[in-house]
């Protein structure tokens, strides 16, 4: 079948590209690629007929949007390959059609309505099973880690892991998936103003919406919405809990790294956490552990190594502060993962 490649710009007007259509694969994976990052494409149809591609992409600042759908032409399924995610997040809209993701196994169901992050620095895997569009926005591993920095106030020391279910656009969520909407739309317009002088502030907003809304790592820091600067005592001591927080540590550690008495420690957490020191490490704790539960699934872990591993030596305990803190038991979001 002939291949086609073309530039179409019929209805592209503002900081989007024309579209680029193609049903070759090679082309498509190299276009893509230099937008995005590098990644193997590939079709399997039983007509033997390559998928259409249709795909654009528009500057927010730093921050790219990319629009991309595909047309299987018949029974087929397009995988896509990313060996590693180097220093890129990948915000992905799943707009209609069905399709799986992962790390090494697209083994998690994404579906029209959810939105996902891929972690930057990991491989990635996806299979579109049916025709399907969907919204991406490209983020830059030090603009993230820099928006996170801001947020909590500390320097960010273990990498930030988003968790890699995809979420349903409702809540918080739901939010963040009309700002980009949003942001989408004004950047079709010959005067975009997110795409002009107003690109750094909608920059901000959007990294800072992500961080909120989509669940990681640090999700834990972000509990204070109050905008008041933390102390340097009590934002050296959470930093030194993050960071330690699978090793053993008491609130003696945690005091000699604030530089201030146990009572000054204390009455700085009460203040900005809400928590005691040692409330807010199991918090730490737990909230990694349910990370590692919902990443793994059964058969690949055991919520004793996962519960051993983030810091707990007491099973029966952990699993009753899990099921406080989350509603649910861990062999129970182990089993869902």
């Amino acid at each position: 079948m002939q291949q086609i490649a073309s530039r179409d710009s019929g209805g592209t007007t503002g900081r989007w590209t024309p579209y680029f259509v193609s049903s070759d694969p090679r082309e498509t994976s190299e276009i893509v690629g230099q937008s995005i990052i590098s990644h193997s494409l590939a079709h399997d149809s039983r007509e033997k007929r390559p998928a259409m591609v249709r795909f654009r992409t528009a500057s927010l600042g730093t921050l790219t949007f990319h629009e991309m759908a595909y047309s299987m032409i018949g029974e087929g399924e397009v995988r896509i390959n990313v060996p590693n995610m180097a220093n890129i997040y990948l915000c992905e809209i799943n707009l209609a059609g069905q399709m799986a993701v992962g790390q090494m196994r697209a083994d998690r169901a994404f579906r029209p309505g959810e939105i996902y992050m891929i972690n930057a620095n990991g491989p990635h895997t996806k299979v579109w099973q049916t025709d399907g569009r969907q919204m991406m926005i490209k983020t830059h591993q030090t603009d993230m880690e820099a928006a996170l920095e801001r947020r909590i106030g500390m320097p960010v020391r273990d990498p930030l892991v988003f968790d890699q279910t995809p979420c349903p656009l409702s809540g918080g969520v739901a939010t963040l998936g009309k700002m980009i909407d949003l942001l989408a739309q004004d950047l079709e317009l010959e005067g975009s103003f997110f795409g002009g002088a107003g690109s750094g502030g909608a920059k901000q907003m959007l990294l800072d919406m992500m961080l909120n809304a989509l669940p990681h790592n640090y999700t834990h820091l972000l509990s204070d919405t109050s905008p008041t600067l933390r102390p340097r005592h009590v934002r050296h001591a959470a930093a030194y809990i993050h960071s330690h927080s699978r090793e053993v540590v008491g609130l003696d550690d945690m005091v000699r790294a604030s530089g201030v008495s146990r009572r000054s420690l204390h009455a700085g957490f009460r203040k900005y956490y809400g928590v005691t020191p040692m409330v807010y490490l199991r918090n730490v704790r737990l909230d990694n552990a349910r990370l590692v539960l919902k990443q793994q699934g059964v058969g690949n872990v055991s919520v004793t190594e996962v519960a051993l591993d983030c810091g707990f030596n007491h099973l029966s305990k952990f699993a009753q502060a899990y099921k406080e803190r989350f509603g649910a038991l861990p062999s129970e979001t182990l089993r869902n993962a």
